[in-house]
């Protein structure tokens, strides 16, 4: 079984009152979840779960909503969890850089004791495929900011595929990636498709039909988004995904 945990569905800006976008992922293989920015650690907190369990975070790209609760998280697990065991970062190209410029920014200190659990950092092929964890992930270059190198993945464990758009506008690459996964989680964070390097609700009306998948949620979610898709969620046979929201796999 895999059961997936939103524990953020918003945009960069906490649109509605909700927390960025990250994902809880737990499978036969353990834990580890997708992205994690400034509200992640407080979402993880409130909702119960052990950050310690987590054996690594997957990123879709390094924009501040998706990576900006990592240095606070990676503290965390030194003096307050007492982690010893290693901890897996896999991101895009740049990924070490900017996790240390974060550190730099917020804890240098740490930087010069160091810590005492290994932090293993994976690089994503994109486009291509890499196994950490366990698990294939499979990327491809997202339609997004380029200085973000942002991504969009397909995570396969022994039993599920779950696809994330990351953030992106659309392209046809997007439907090929996530074709046939259990679960895909995509972005909609316009109204309209008037700004390339996102997914609106007016596009999914018109491209639903591209992503044959067998179950769909829309994250990422701005108040104007979370209401319209809300209109339109039962005819398109996805789900508006809300923070806390628990899906189970079998």
């Amino acid at each position: 079984m895999s059961k997936l945990i939103f524990l953020g569905t918003s945009d960069a800006f906490n649109a509605a009152g909700r927390a960025n976008s990250c994902y809880w992922v737990e499978d036969d293989q353990g834990q580890y979840m997708v992205d994690f920015g400034p509200t992640a650690l407080l979402q993880c907190s409130r909702h119960g779960l052990d950050v310690d369990r987590l054996d690594g975070i997957f990123l879709t790209h390094l924009h501040g909503d998706h990576i900006g609760g990592l240095a606070i998280l990676l503290v965390h697990l030194q003096f307050q969890v007492g982690r010893t065991r290693p901890f897996v970062i896999a991101g895009p190209e740049g990924t070490r850089d900017r996790v240390h410029m974060l550190i730099q920014s917020a804890y240098p200190s740490v930087l010069v004791t160091g810590f005492a659990f290994d932090i293993d950092y994976v690089v994503w092929d994109v486009p291509g495929e890499v196994e950490t964890l366990g698990r294939q992930v499979r990327a491809i270059r997202a339609r997004h900011d380029r200085l973000a190198i942002a991504t969009s993945l397909r995570i396969t464990s022994k039993t599920h595929s779950i696809s994330f758009s990351g953030d992106t506008g659309w392209q046809p690459q997007l439907a090929e990636l996530v074709d046939g996964s259990d679960l895909f989680i995509c972005e909609c964070t316009n109204l309209d498709g008037n700004y390339w390097g996102h997914l609106s609700v007016e596009e999914h009306l018109h491209l639903r039909d591209r992503f044959k998948v067998k179950t769909m949620y829309v994250s990422h979610l701005s108040d104007l988004s979370r209401d319209a898709m809300a209109k339109h969620a039962e005819e398109l046979n996805l789900t508006v995904a809300d923070d806390g929201m628990v899906v189970e796999l079998t």
